[in-house]
């Protein structure tokens, strides 16, 4: 009878350490599942951004050029930095006295996440 007990919770016991580790191992891999979805959105929003600073600069240097071009005449012009945006530029008295990113669309979201509605259910 002690020996049948005994073994009872042998069983008991290394089946609860299991689970554990089991858990443990699958926490770990949910983590890691999480930081790389993580990792991989952040590199998406920094090539975004560089994409975008890189447009800028050209547009700028481009507007610098015009002015420099001109002799820093009075003038305003734009120049296109990307299909939704325009540099726009004012010189007057040898200063620029406007530099300024125009939005000359609207601004649509960037995203595909499902959205699941009412009719998707019936």
């Amino acid at each position: 009878m002690e020996e049948q007990k005994s073994q009872n919770r042998t069983i008991i016991n290394i089946g609860t350490s299991l689970m554990v580790v089991i858990l443990i191992g699958l926490a770990f891999a949910v983590i890691a599942a999480l930081a790389i979805s993580s990792s991989h959105n952040n590199y998406s929003l920094s090539d975004k951004q560089r994409a975008h600073t890189d447009e800028y600069y050209a547009a700028s240097n481009e507007a610098y050029e015009k002015i420099a071009a001109t002799s820093w005449e009075d003038q305003e012009f734009t120049v296109s930095i990307n299909d939704t945006q325009d540099l726009n530029v004012k010189v007057s008295g040898g200063e620029i006295v406007s530099w300024e990113v125009i939005n000359n669309s609207s601004w649509e979201a960037d995203s595909t996440q499902p959205v699941i509605t009412l009719d998707d259910w019936n």
